[in-house]
């Protein structure tokens, strides 16, 4: 009796970063989607597997103070950046950090195919390949509504990128129109299907009468002046109901607890690990521009409002949703109460709002990149 052959099943590597939980997610919306595809699949921190420790630590804790303390100048860098091509000298070698570990871990573990959620692997690996005979397909997925340079280094196989005007400027700073795809930003599969908005609202035991909206400002809360957000929604005259998630801040949920536990509008929470369910439950998302929690509301049809979006990509971010007629900006606390009153006061005036959400919707993004990279690597 012959027993016919199984076809191994392509292997697939995410390589992404510690630099907030948006490349997390998108790994584990890519993760989820090559699984789908029948691809075995390794997600590694790039960081964590393959950069000396103490420079991660030194990395990571620089990052996370200057976002907090001085992020003016976090958006000079990244401006400054973003003149600078990956391999640029004034890089001092960042372009390509991590590069040894990393080939000694595709050597011992012989991916089909890699995918980049950060720039940085995506420069270390085209920075091997320009200086070795290793060859592997692999491609970068932009995080954020924007071609920055340093997502672009020459000669990957695919740049995956969140819309056609995106697509047309990364092709127009030299990227060949042929390895540049308008996928979209990955959003987990929990966000693709219909926002059943009544059955959510039930859950939640919200009421239909008054307009919900939901309040964020990352993972960890430090960051997004969800607090301030809160007092402006405290003091509107008009009817809502607020569920806020403060993350990982603990004293901020302290805080907030505290001063609105007892008001029938709002609901504090912590981290959350259902973000799809608010999302459908309610009728406006307020954070602060960050590229995935707007991918999951524009999947899921939500109109967005942004206020304190960090200087450089958030900024980037907040621009391309506003000029495309998905969110409004507030500029400050007097025009986050102003756009607060009118579009609370006025619900109608979300529906152009929501109508352009769907269409930039991408919920399908997972899925086109897991295909398209699978595509190169062929069958087996």
């Amino acid at each position: 009796m012959v027993v016919p052959s199984t076809p191994l099943l392509p292997r697939v590597l995410i390589l992404g970063a510690p630099f907030g939980a948006g490349h997390e997610r998108v790994a584990g919306a890519l993760a989820e989607a090559f699984q789908a595809e029948g691809a075995q699949v390794e997600v590694v921190d790039h960081f964590r597997a393959f950069v000396p420790p103490a420079f991660r630590r030194g990395a990571l804790a620089l990052f996370w103070a200057t976002l907090r303390w001085t992020p003016r100048l976090w958006g000079l860098a990244y401006d400054l950046s973003a003149r600078m091509g990956p391999r640029s000298p004034a890089m001092v070698g960042l372009g390509h950090l991590g590069a040894p570990a990393l080939r000694r871990h595709l050597e011992a573990t012989r991916p089909d195919t890699v995918v980049h959620v950060h720039p940085t692997p995506a420069g270390a690996l085209a920075w091997l390949e320009s200086t070795s005979a290793l060859r592997i397909p692999h491609g970068v997925v932009v995080t954020d509504f924007v071609a920055h340079s340093q997502w672009l280094p020459v000669g990957l196989d695919r740049y995956f990128v969140a819309s056609e005007a995106i697509r047309v400027d990364a092709i127009a700073r030299g990227v060949p129109a042929e390895r540049v795809v308008a996928s979209g930003i990955p959003v987990a599969a929990a966000f693709a299907g219909p926002a059943d908005r009544r059955a959510a609202r039930d859950a939640l035991e919200l009421d239909d009468d008054r307009p919900a909206v939901l309040v964020t400002g990352g993972m960890r809360g430090t960051l997004g002046g969800v607090a301030e957000v809160s007092d402006a929604l405290a003091a509107t005259a008009v009817p809502f109901r607020a569920i806020v998630v403060c993350g990982d801040h603990r004293r901020l949920a302290a805080v907030l607890g505290s001063r609105y536990g007892a008001d029938p509008r709002f609901r504090v929470l912590g981290r959350v690990s259902d973000m799809e369910r608010l999302m459908a439950a309610v009728d406006l998302v307020l954070t602060k521009a960050g590229a995935v929690t707007a991918a999951e509301a524009l999947a899921l049809g939500r109109p967005l409002v942004f206020f304190s979006s960090l200087p450089g990509q958030e900024r980037a971010n907040e621009l391309y949703l506003e000029r495309a007629g998905a969110a409004v900006r507030a500029a400050d606390r007097a025009a986050l109460r102003r756009v607060l009153g009118e579009l609370l006061g006025e619900p109608v005036r979300l529906a152009p709002l929501a109508a352009v959400a769907r269409q930039l919707a991408r919920p399908d993004a997972a899925r086109v990149v897991a295909k398209e990279m699978l595509a190169l690597v062929g069958p087996r």
